[in-house]
């Protein structure tokens, strides 16, 4: 928001009114910078807002004259809006010890963060016109003051949601760790980061993650069916659907950090997305409960699939399988049932089995059997006479290589998935379209038995991806 146009016929003296018709400019901004800087030391925080806005209505419209004059005139700019932000933040502290001026401490926390932001746009165009110390010891204020800002902000603002609250608080950590990188032995800027740190912390289940631990606390409260479920009632998140929370979870893996992978599966992710791709998430409510399993069959199979997705691309990481996708935690053997019951469906006349989760389990195994195939699981140790007559202990003299994806559950995969709609005349439903004579789940499974079979898996760490694919017999798919 603009800052509003004060008068400042307070702010300028008897002499300075006298000459300022021949006066600089910036001279003028200068005296009443200086004006603004005496209330501000006396205590009068809005008169000194209203001579810092005096002066910056005072600055020079063309900027200056010269590389030198403009160069002046954006640091002076950069200091009034600077020692204003000051002032918005001396306001919204005082404001905040009566909880009837809430809104308004807010707009001066508000009007603290873009009179920083304008201060920071304004040392930028300076560039290496002026001294580095001076254009550091200036941005090292306004990032100090944002910082302070956004962490009131983050604590005090009822209306922010905990995606909010996160953001800010980022934003406040970037800001001082910005301002460390040039001035290291600041003190002020340590202690605020540090209580940054300990906000995350002592907030750690709502902050951080909070978008994937929010969606998986959603989706387990509604597969157990827990009508007292704390987490649906705050920040709006009752408003989101099964899909949706699914979809959170898939937006987070999009940007391939392991660290996000990692959130679900310490969260217990893995678990429930197996039981969520195994069955689904059906709704409680007994309201036309028959035409709402009519409805939502759709939108069941959608969260299957998505489940099955988002497990898929958490296991293209490494550190992911090794803690949280053993063998134990992701039997394949459930992949094997889930393929069959679908291609099971497709071939009879009581329910159309969807090609998208079948192609979306064997995507899985492929995932599986890229990193698990052939893992070494038992060693033998022995000592070792090297040959310059010194003993070596604990040297690796056998290992056995045990492939932990055993044949049974491929095999049932592939027959299930050559078998799809085998009657001759049933049509294959995806979430979005109706195919006749779908190829994917074949070709999906020729692909699996490619990976299985290869002994090298790193070319076919991709052909899980390519199971998503739609044949060329498809008009459409699902993603």
């Amino acid at each position: 928001s603009k800052a509003p146009i004060y008068s400042h016929a307070l702010f300028v003296s008897t002499s300075t009114m006298a000459t300022q018709s021949s006066a600089d400019p910036l001279l003028q901004a200068d005296d009443l910078k200086r004006q603004g800087n005496d209330a501000f030391r006396k205590g009068d925080i809005q008169s000194a807002v209203e001579g810092y806005t005096a002066a910056l209505q005072n600055m020079p419209m063309n900027g200056g004259t010269g590389s030198s004059g403009k160069s002046n005139t954006k640091m002076m700019e950069s200091t009034l809006f600077s020692n204003r932000a000051m002032c918005h933040l001396k306001i919204a502290e005082t404001k905040g010890s009566s909880t009837n001026n809430s809104n308004d401490m807010q707009q001066s926390l508000k009007d603290c963060i873009e009179d920083c932001n304008s201060a920071l746009d304004r040392l930028d165009l300076v560039g290496s016109d002026s001294s580095s110390s001076s254009n550091n010891n200036l941005r090292g204020k306004v990032l100090y003051r944002r910082a302070k800002a956004l962490v009131t902000t983050s604590q005090t603002n009822i209306h922010s949601t905990d995606d909010d609250k996160e953001e800010n608080l980022n934003a406040a950590a970037k800001d001082l760790l910005q301002l460390l990188s040039f001035d290291a032995s600041n003190k002020e800027a340590a202690a605020l980061l540090r209580a940054v740190r300990t906000l995350h912390g002592n907030m750690g289940g709502r902050l951080g993650r909070s978008r994937i631990s929010r969606a998986l606390d959603l989706l387990r409260g509604r597969m157990t069916n827990d009508t007292n479920n704390t987490i649906a009632s705050r920040d709006g998140d009752k408003d989101m659907d099964n899909l949706t929370c699914l979809r959170v979870l898939q937006g987070s893996l999009a940007e391939e950090s392991s660290s996000y992978a990692d959130e679900i599966g310490r969260r217990g992710g893995v678990p429930l997305l197996l039981q969520i791709a195994r069955r689904g998430i059906v709704s409680t409510s007994d309201n036309n409960k028959k035409q709402q399993q009519q409805q939502q069959q759709s939108d069941i199979d959608s969260c299957r699939t998505a489940s099955i997705h988002i497990l898929s691309a958490c296991c293209s990481h490494d550190s992911f399988i090794l803690k949280y996708a053993g063998r134990d935690n992701l039997p394949p053997s459930v992949l094997a049932q889930i393929v069959e019951e679908e291609a099971s469906s497709s071939s009879n006349n009581s329910k159309e089995g969807s090609v998208d989760i079948s192609v979306a389990a064997m995507a899985l195994l492929i995932r599986l059997i890229v990193h698990w195939d052939n893992r070494e699981a038992t060693r033998y140790f022995a000592s070792k006479i090297k040959e310059d007559g010194t003993v070596e202990d604990n040297v690796v003299v056998r290992a056995i290589d045990v492939p932990e994806v055993d044949a049974s559950s491929v095999c049932r995969v592939a027959i299930a998935a050559f078998l799809w709609g085998s009657n001759g005349n049933a049509t294959t439903t995806t979430t979005t379209t109706t195919t006749i004579g779908d190829s994917r789940a074949p070709r999906a499974a020729l692909d699996l038995l490619s990976a299985w079979t290869a002994s090298d898996l790193e070319a076919l760490d991709a052909a899980s991806d390519a199971c998503y694919a739609p044949s060329s017999s498809s008009s459409s798919s699902s993603a």
